[in-house]
């Protein structure tokens, strides 16, 4: 068989691969932002972070307008045709969230549809866009779009909640996987306000020293995380130094020797004497520098907390006074994605209505007309009666096939064939009705019979 391919024993020779294909950009995606939204959901952080698993590997798709010169809307197109109404979907892939990406996620400051400014905070990823191989999404590189995701509605679970200060219903997601991102038109609003697909602009600020804050970062949570588990079991201030004492232990050993091995590079033999001072030196630094930033740490939470309940309160009653104030202000003028929503669905339940309506009208008209159709087919039919079952056996089996002047030809030519006289059946029915009389050779032909003048024509043909 040929085509076979079969590794030998040879070991692989791999490449050290440093580049990237050239002919496809980073690109920035702001996902989503945590909290409520303007399409009546709601997510948390720790549902966020947990659905960003799902994100490397995720395409990136869009659906381009070429008369518009611009990406449009989701794409979803709804067909209605003979064999009912389908969904069609006219976005296409154009790049994906590679599965090493960055997730993070980073606040911003936004401006709602009554010029508030919001501090809102989002989901975010790395992506790449075929440019080249799709030079209309290039302009998503120069000058950005919105963004909208779209989940896996089989994995989407969740539950529906009123919130009591609006009076409003939301649907709380507790977990989720991320279908595609979708690339939106300029003039397409998204439902997280400030989604968008740009060039890297905040991970572009990326550097190698953000790995180290990363750590130093979560380090000194767990120390946190650790001194108050210890406080709430009855540990003593001792007890929290003595953690601390030994945080900076822990850790004082390798950047001491981080700088050792940094002065022995740098500098000359002139200096080693100098190096075990200037270690322990560092050391002690260190030991208080920790110790300074867990207080710190634990004086700045607790003022948080405090802040926090103060802000809630005043928030909640500007909230109130705001949404009155709106209420009041613009009763008729403001819609809602609900009611729009609402609105879509009734237009949608009227038109499958009538559409229904038009396929049953359509499905009686069409049996009346078939019975109709038939009903003269046999009149026709029995009209050659001349002729057996057996010749007209064709014709009957294959009525609906058949026209009425396909039959009225076919019978014909049969007629013609077995030589029928027509005077002497005419005359053996004289006695039961009137005797007519049809000359063949006079021009008056319009008072014949169809299926005659068929035979008429059939006989000045073989003539």
């Amino acid at each position: 068989m040929s085509g076979i391919s079969v590794a030998t024993i040879d070991s692989p020779e791999f490449i050290n691969i440093t580049s990237m294909n050239p002919m496809i950009s980073k690109c920035e995606v702001k996902v989503l932002y945590v909290g409520q939204n303007r399409n009546h959901s709601f997510i948390t952080k720790d549902v966020a972070t947990q659905m960003a698993q799902s994100l490397p590997g995720c395409p990136i798709v869009g659906y381009y307008i070429e008369n518009k010169e611009d990406f449009g809307d989701h794409g979803d197109q709804m067909i209605i045709d003979g064999e009912g109404i389908k969904f069609n979907k006219l976005t296409k892939p154009y790049g994906f969230v590679a599965p090493d990406s960055k997730v993070w996620f980073q606040k911003f400051e936004d401006t709602d549809d009554f010029g508030n400014k919001i501090v809102r905070e989002y989901l975010m990823t790395e992506g790449y866009l075929w440019t080249g191989q799709f030079e209309e999404c290039q302009r998503v590189i120069n000058q950005g779009n919105p963004q909208s995701m779209e989940l896996d509605e089989k994995t989407l679970k969740g539950y529906w909640s009123t919130d009591n200060n609006r009076g409003v219903e939301f649907f709380i997601i507790n977990d989720a996987i991320f279908s595609k991102l979708c690339i939106l038109g300029e003039d397409v609003e998204p439902c997280f306000e400030g989604a968008a697909v740009t060039a890297p602009e905040v991970s572009s600020k990326f550097s190698r020293n953000d790995d180290f804050s990363k750590t130093l970062f979560n380090m000194v949570q767990e120390l946190k995380e650790l001194t108050f588990s210890l406080q709430d079991k009855g540990g003593t201030s001792m007890a929290t130094e003595n953690v601390n004492a030994e945080f900076a232990e822990e850790n004082a050993a390798p950047v001491a020797e981080s700088n050792t091995d940094a002065t022995l590079e740098e500098k000359t033999e002139n200096f080693s004497a100098e190096e075990g001072k200037v270690n322990s030196e560092n050391t002690v630094k260190n030991e208080t520098n920790v110790e300074e930033f867990t207080k710190k740490e634990e004086d700045n939470s607790d003022e948080k907390k405090e802040d926090s309940t103060e802000a809630e309160g005043d928030d909640s009653d500007s909230n109130e006074k705001e949404d009155e104030d709106d209420k009041e202000k613009q009763p008729k003028t403001k819609n809602s994605l609900e009611e729009k929503f609402a609105l879509v669905e009734e237009e949608l339940k009227e038109l499958k209505v009538n559409y229904a309506a038009l396929e049953k009208q359509n499905k009686e008209l069409t049996a009346f007309k078939n019975a109709v159709e038939n009903e003269k087919k046999d009149e026709l039919i029995n009209s050659f009666y001349m002729l057996s079952d057996e010749d007209k056996k064709d014709v009957i089996e294959n009525k609906t096939k058949y026209s009425l002047d396909d039959i009225e030809a076919k019978l014909s030519v049969i007629c013609v064939r077995k030589k029928v006289n027509f005077n002497n059946e005419e005359n053996n029915s004289a006695k039961e009705q009137p005797a007519i009389t049809y000359n063949l050779n006079e021009t008056e032909a319009d008072a014949l019979p169809a299926w005659l003048k068929a035979v008429e024509n059939i006989r000045n043909e073989n003539n």
